[in-house]
Order: C-alpha cells, then structure tokens, then sequence
C-alpha cells in the first residue's frame, strides 16, 4: 500500500470517528501526518502549496517558538495536546494533504459519513433518554441531563451536531430528497438538545454569510462581524473592571465563581452562571494577558495559568511566569480573544491570514455539495467561535478540517487530470 492510499483510508477512518471524543479515532490522519512530514520535507526541494498552507505552516512555526519560549516541556505532555496546543492535533493534516491527490466519490462519502453520525447520535440519545427517565426532554433545568451525545462536553457535541446539520441542509437543498428532510428534523432535536446556544447561533449565521457570499453581499458579512467585533468590545468595556476586582488574583482554589456572581446577582441558573463566568472572568483574561503584552502574547498555553504573573517590559512584551503550568479546558471561551492573549496581535495576524486564505480557496471551488458544506461550516465554525475556543477545538475543528482535506485531495487530482488531457491533445 502507497502513502496516498495510506492517507486516504486514514481520513475515512478519521472523518467517521469525528462522532465522538471519548476514544481517540479522529486524531488518525494527524498523527500519519506528522510521520509522513518529515519524509516528504526531504524528498521536496521545491514546495508549490496552496496560500492557506504556506501561512498555515508560518502559523505552526510561530506557536512553535511560543511554546520553546514559554514552556518547552509542553511538547511531551499529552494534555498539552488535548488542551492547550489542540490546534496541532487539529490542523496537522493540513501541512500534508497538498503533496497527494486521489480521485475521490467525495459527495458519497459525505452522505454516508451524514447518515453514519445520525445512526450513531441517535443511539447515544436513545440513552440517554433511558438513562435520565427522559428527563433529556422534559426537564431543561438540570444540566446534568443535557444531551451531549458520545463527547466530553454539550458544547463539543452542539459544535458537531451544528456541522453534521450543516451537511445534511446543504445535502436536501441540491437534491430534495425526503430522507434528507427527515434526517434534518432528527438532527435538529439532537442540536436544540444540547442546549448549545453558540452551536445554534453559528448554524443560522453560517447559511445566513453563506447566502450572502452567494449573492455577492459580502458586505453584510463584514458589517455582521463588525457588529460582533463591537458588542463584545462593549460588554468587555463594563466586565474587565470586575474581573480586575474579583478574579484577576484570586486564588482559584478559594471560591473561583461564587466569590462574585453571588454577591453582585444572587442566586442564578447554571446556563446564566456559564454566561457570567465568560464575560467576567475568562474572556477578560485573555485581555489581561494581550494589555500586558500587545504583539505577541504573554505565552502559549498561558491563559489558564493562573493567577498572572507578569515579567517584561509592561504593555510592550510581557510573558506569565506563573510556576504552576497546567493543561486544561479552561480557555477564553473565544477563540480570538485566546490566540490575542497567547500570541498577541501578530499570532492572530497569521492565523486570520490563513483561515481567510481557506475561504478563498474554497470560493474557487465547483459548486457542489462539498465545496458548499464547507463554505457553510467555514462561517458556521468562524462564529461559534465567537462564543467558545471552537476553531482549534479537535471535536469541533476535526470534522471540517478532515473533510478540507478530503476536498483537496480530489481538487489536486482533477487539476493534475485537466493538465493531463491537455497535454495529451495539445499536438
């Protein structure tokens, strides 16, 4: 068996175990790629890639700087990868998939990865229904019986529920088959019941800026980002002077969230406190960490290393010499807002010019139902994003990165076959 066949299968293997988080499948086509890599660096002297990888790659050697510079030990911890630099795990196929080509049934496989991951979400839900006595859809108060399919997390599950929903719109919007139909309305149950607000949000704002791309209304894209952009710049103007207050060095063993949100609002539900927490206490500490250290962040990995301890020129370049490095899910709940605190204004920088190089290349692309997915995905993945560190997220960012993958794998070959023929006719 060849590399490319190699790597097609471990994509199929990736793509179909993106269903769920609890056993490491999806991260496959990652960990071939950083095998093969080194190979293919060796046997290239002359690199010709797609403008998403190139800056891809310079985003990628960046972090990698930013980690040796903030705590080089990272890159042998396995939670690092999980957490903190799950952008590797995430994206890694990416740095690979431009070498190979293979002629793909990629519609097929996509509506049979759609009906795969229904089957499996309605099994997960089937037991959870047995599991709380229902209580999954009759009783919206306890969050405990929320249903989050066979991830982590209600927000892991909402993010790919929302992309596989993605899907199966754009699938009975070409074709008008019933069974799509039917399909929509089961994955919709299973996304309004993971009570996944930002999951729900990115659905609607990814087929609302995927219309609006369609009909050359660009424009309202950027004024809905912009409006975004403000509103949160906003509600940041009022939460960072409590945050200044109650959390910034606090220890977090003494009280954590309860020390504020009951004394400035009582008693409140766990979907308001979940609210609360983000705009008080996490977001505001990726912002902490971009005042102290506008161009290139306080550390990778740093925002959850807490409480701050800064070193460096203050508000020109600082770094979190907090001693005790640990690696969890308490990011800033805000993609942007993450990379900003980490890697500062030029991290980010390099990652917007990749993730909007993608856009670019997949508006180049045939208009079939792929190439539509993933423009609605792009849009839908950009704005959870807003709301939840999902871009880099592997049970979000996996399901569209693998099936980008895919994509380019089938675009490469049509290419090499139209220069082909071209050659072949051209006397």
């Amino acid at each position: 068996m060849n590399i490319r066949s190699l790597l097609y299968i471990a994509l199929l293997i990736g793509l179909f175990g993106t269903v769920t988080n609890l056993i490491f499948v999806s991260p496959l086509p990652s960990i071939l790629a950083l095998a093969i890599l080194p190979y293919i660096w060796i046997r290239h002297s002359v690199f010709v890639i797609p403008r998403f990888t190139f800056y891809l790659y310079i985003y990628f050697l960046y972090s990698l700087i930013g980690i040796l510079i903030y705590f080089p030990p990272s890159l042998l911890n396995f939670s690092f990868y999980r957490y903190d630099g799950n952008f590797i795990i995430s994206y890694l196929p990416l740095l690979l998939i431009p070498f190979f080509s293979y002629n793909i049934a990629v519609d097929r496989i996509f509506k049979r990865f759609l009906i795969f991951a229904t089957i499996v979400n309605s099994i997960a839900f089937g037991l959870n229904l047995v599991l709380t006595n229902f209580a999954a859809i009759v009783d919206w108060s306890n969050p405990e019986t929320y249903f989050h399919g066979f991830f982590k997390s209600t927000n892991g599950a909402g993010g790919f529920i929302s992309i596989v929903l993605s899907l199966n719109i754009i699938c009975y919007l070409k074709e008008r088959k019933r069974l799509w139909l039917y399909l929509i309305v089961i994955n919709l149950v299973f996304l309004v019941s993971t009570t996944s607000r930002g999951s729900i949000l990115g659905l609607i704002a990814g087929f609302a800026f995927f219309y609006f791309d369609r009909f050359n209304k660009t424009y309202l894209i950027k004024i809905s980002l912009f409006a975004m952009v403000m509103v949160q710049g906003t509600i940041l103007y009022f939460t960072y002077p409590i945050y200044q207050t109650y959390v910034r060095d606090a220890d977090p063993s003494q009280g954590g969230a309860n020390t504020y949100i009951s004394p400035l609002y009582g008693e409140v539900n766990t979907k308001s406190a979940n609210l609360l927490i983000r705009v008080m206490e996490t977001w505001p500490r990726a912002v902490d960490n971009f005042i102290h250290s506008p161009l290139l962040g306080a550390g990778f990995g740093g925002v959850n290393d807490i409480p701050f301890r800064y070193a460096g020129i203050p508000h020109l370049f600082s770094i979190n010499t907090q001693p005790n490095k640990v690696f969890n899910d308490a990011h800033a709940h805000h993609s942007y807002l993450h990379i900003l605190g980490e890697q500062g204004l030029v991290g980010l920088g390099i990652f917007l010019l990749f993730w909007y190089a993608v856009y670019n290349y997949l508006r180049k692309g045939t208009d079939d139902i792929v190439q539509n997915f993933l423009l609605v995905s792009f849009f839908n993945l950009s704005i959870m994003s807003f709301t939840e560190h999902r871009i880099t997220s592997p049970s979000n960012a996996l399901p569209f990165v693998i099936a980008l993958c895919l994509y380019v794998l089938k675009r490469n070959y049509n290419k090499k076959y139209k220069q082909t023929k071209t050659a072949v006719l051209t006397p």
